[in-house]
């Protein structure tokens, strides 16, 4: 891979992590202006705050799987490693690269871990 696409890509990672990171912090905020403000009544307060802490704990759970896997990602770029396959050595398509800049597999080996999930899923329990 060019190092003017690496660096492109570096670029579009970096811009990935500040987006999530800031989109986590105005969430924050929003939820405590939220928990701040009169609260109706009429609400369940107790349901009302549960789903609250549900729907933070999924955004937040899936924004620190996606950071980590940006800075897996930036470390390999800086190691010399970007756009290798973890699995087979082989280079990964650019193309596959720009629809996900953290890939870590090519798309023959995440296909074949794919199928071997799904083999797992569909053998019988004993």
């Amino acid at each position: 891979m060019r190092a003017r696409e690496v660096e492109h890509l570096r670029t579009e990672l970096l811009r990935q992590r500040r987006t999530i990171i800031e989109t986590a912090r105005r969430a924050q905020t929003e939820l405590d202006a939220l928990r701040g403000a009169e609260r109706d009544p009429e609400f369940e307060e107790g349901a009302q705050s549960e789903h609250e802490q549900y729907t933070l704990s999924l955004l937040g759970e899936a924004q620190r799987h996606q950071l980590a896997m940006i800075d897996a990602a930036l470390t390999r770029v800086e190691a010399g490693e970007y756009g290798v396959c973890v699995d087979c050595e082989a280079e990964i398509d650019p193309k596959r690269l720009r629809v996900l800049p953290f890939a870590l597999v090519c798309t023959e080996c995440a296909t074949r871990r794919e199928r071997g999930l799904l083999a797992e899923l569909e053998e019988p329990t004993s």
